[in-house]
């Protein structure tokens, strides 16, 4: 037990009440350093844990220094509802501790910031690197100024009207590649989406149903249904995977296509593992780790 006179105070836990809101996000999220904040308990209604951060940062028990140790990186579809789906690995790989390196909304050039920092620091065995889905601005139409002479005072001529692409993969290979050349105890996963070819074009909003992560289907979120944004979402995170998948076989680094293990296209039911475009229903978490495990089993012996 610990006296007056040697009590560590890094020990201590703060306990807060769960919510589904940004005000609970702020709880959480550190914004000056881009990264959660550590030893958080929150908790819901009846006193039950829902999720802890740890003493190191991460979404997950305290570090077990008894344990290899295995990261999880990622934005929201890592981080995940309640203790989320990494802490489950640990069923299937005894003698690995398997923390959540997630963190909602987070730009796939901050996962890659956030991962060698912490590596820089502490004693990863491996690194599981999903990408996400962000940083990602859809194609838009701007309207500019007509050009003109800088001698002319007016200009009568009508505004040009553009069309910007869209964008968020441009630097991803130059800045994956250098990040698995410095952290090479890494495994690279794809990112999922409900979305498949066969329906982008079409109006999914017939299939939105309120409910639970477990029983309700939605868009993504608060953001208003659009064919157009559903297309280009899927576009751009197939583009991402693709660079993944590229850079993965030009350096010899395992890829775990989990993209493709999760395909929807080849679905009865495009809804039945994602609560939205983006993220995996709860009880998939079991089906997914199984998954993940089969592909990398032979690392964790």
């Amino acid at each position: 037990m610990k006296t007056a006179g040697n009590f560590d105070p890094s020990g201590l836990r703060t306990v807060l009440p769960v919510a589904d809101t940004d005000v609970f996000k702020a709880l959480y999220y550190d914004r000056e350093h881009a990264a959660l904040r550590p030893n958080l308990t929150f908790v819901d209604r009846t006193g039950a844990i829902v999720f802890e951060t740890n003493e190191v940062g991460l979404k997950g028990d305290p570090v077990d220094a008894s344990r290899k140790l295995a990261v999880v990186w990622g934005d929201s579809v890592v981080f995940g509802s309640g203790r989320s789906w990494p802490c489950l690995l640990d069923r299937l790989a005894p003698g690995w501790q398997f923390l959540n390196g997630g963190l909602d909304g987070d730009p796939y050039s901050n996962i890659l910031g956030r991962a060698a920092e912490f590596n820089s620091r502490c004693p990863v065995e491996l690194n599981l690197l999903m990408l996400g889905w962000h940083h990602f601005v859809p194609a838009r139409q701007v309207i500019r100024a007509a050009p003109r002479p800088r001698w002319l005072v007016w200009n009568n001529d009508p505004p040009e009207e553009i069309w910007e692409p869209r964008s968020g993969n441009e630097n991803l290979q130059g800045e994956l590649t250098s990040f698995l050349q410095r952290v090479p105890n890494t495994i690279v996963l794809t990112t999922p989406t409900a979305l498949n070819r066969q329906i982008i074009d079409r109006d999914l909003s017939p299939y939105f149903v309120a409910g639970t992560d477990e029983t309700g289907f939605r868009f993504l979120g608060d953001l208003p249904y659009q064919t157009d944004a559903q297309r280009q979402g899927f576009e751009h995170i197939t583009e991402r995977n693709d660079i993944a998948r590229a850079v993965c076989a030009r350096l010899g680094v395992r890829l775990v296509d989990v993209c493709a293990a999760f395909d929807t296209e080849r679905s009865a039911e495009f809804r039945e593992h994602f609560y939205d475009v983006l993220h995996f229903r709860p009880r998939s978490y079991p089906l997914l780790t199984r998954f993940i495990y089969a592909e990398i089993k032979d690392l964790l012996g």
